[in-house]
């Protein structure tokens, strides 16, 4: 991303270094003092503060402290005289990574960025696996408990079958043998009960059923392989879920461009379980991961068109794009480019799973600052 805070009070010093570093490339936002430095932090992202030592109100350190605060991950770079060089010292005790002695030179200052650009992402990458790991063995718990909890529940939701019926059978036995009017109200009562836990008996398999499909296991039996159900209108779901998000949308400034032509063949989806609402939540989680891309504005583009017996669903945004090497990795379960507690890896993976259980397929092309694109493909 390269982008950088700088934050100086001698202008012209701060605008000319502004200039020069725009032309390496350098996304720059440059801060007179601290007080406008931190107004500016809490809406930006900066990978890099340069910050000068002697700051008008608020000094270069008391500034990186709050910085720190505010950002924990951003990397910080002293700028200091030759009478400042302890303090600059006391700044990378506080967390700045290196410190420049004024005159600096442009180019020493531009590899000393990338330095910290690269140290940031180093230690993201660490607190990204830290995390990964973290969160799959959550998955494997999860995984353990669902198989654990399924066996016995599959084996109450038989017995309480079995119970219905049998009591049914003794109710009506007792109506054909004129017995006592309580008697058969007791056993309507029974009956009833009997209902109730099978009812919650299956609502325990569907629970564990979600929770194993995280896990993406080979050979899991395919929902769309079932018998043909309900009929979807692919137009009429995405335009639900673009409503969906209208606040959010406009609240971030993101333009909204859709093709959502009317006549298009319907998705046919399987009669048992809830595939439609899982088809619902994969899609929902493409727009919402692509919004993510996107929290100071941009272009979302929702397009539905069909080819060869497919209806082909295109989500594209102009956001921060996703990096070559992380892009092998998105489908995988806890895996997850965001800051560390902002996700769970979990939004893609579970999009993927229900996709291919319909007998479709889903690609992700991404260039790094220039946005990216999901491309979902299912039969009709």
């Amino acid at each position: 991303m390269n982008a950088v805070l700088l934050v100086d009070d001698e202008r012209d010093f701060a605008d000319t270094l502004a200039e020069r570093l725009q032309a390496r490339g350098f996304q720059v936002t440059t801060a007179y003092d601290g007080e406008d430095a931190l107004r500016l932090a809490a809406g930006l992202d900066p990978d890099v503060a340069v910050l000068d030592v002697n700051l008008p109100g608020i000094d270069g350190l008391a500034l990186l402290r709050e910085l720190k605060k505010l950002k924990p991950q951003i990397e910080a770079l002293m700028l200091t005289g030759q009478n400042d060089l302890a303090t600059a010292v006391a700044g990378m005790k506080l967390g700045a990574s290196d410190y420049l002695v004024k005159p600096v030179p442009i180019e020493r200052l531009a590899e000393a960025i990338l330095r910290a650009q690269e140290r940031r992402e180093e230690r993201m990458e660490g607190l990204r696996m830290a995390e990964t790991a973290k969160m799959a063995a959550l998955g494997q718990m999860a995984e353990g408990v669902a198989h654990e909890i399924n066996n016995p529940v599959n084996n109450m939701v038989s017995l309480a079958g079995w119970l219905e019926d049998l009591v049914g059978e003794l109710g009506a036995g007792l109506k054909a043998s004129s017995q006592a009017e309580a008697q058969t109200s007791t056993l309507a009562e029974m009956q009833e009960s009997a209902r109730k836990m099978r009812e919650h008996g299956q609502r325990c398999k569907e629970i564990t059923a979600k929770l194993l499909c995280l896990c993406h296991k080979d050979g899991a039996p395919a929902r769309g392989a079932a018998a043909p159900g309900a009929a979807l209108d692919l137009g009429l779901l995405l335009a639900s879920l673009l409503a969906e998000r209208r606040p959010r949308t406009e609240a971030a400034g993101v333009r909204v461009a859709t093709a959502l032509p009317s006549g298009l063949p319907l998705l046919i989806l399987p009669a048992a379980g809830l595939p439609g609402t899982d088809l619902a939540t994969a899609l929902g989680n493409i727009l919402d991961n692509a919004l993510d891309a996107m929290p100071n504005g941009g272009e979302l583009a929702v397009r539905v068109s069909t080819q060869d017996r497919e209806a082909r669903i295109e989500v594209m945004d102009t956001g921060c794009g996703i990096l070559p090497a992380h892009l092998p990795r998105v489908f995988e379960p806890f895996f997850s480019t965001k800051e560390v507690g902002q996700g769970t890896g979990l939004g893609l993976s579970v999009s993927y799973g229900t996709v291919k259980a319909l007998g479709g397929d889903i690609d992700i092309t991404s260039v790094p600052g220039q946005g990216t694109q999901v491309l979902v493909s299912l039969p009709c």
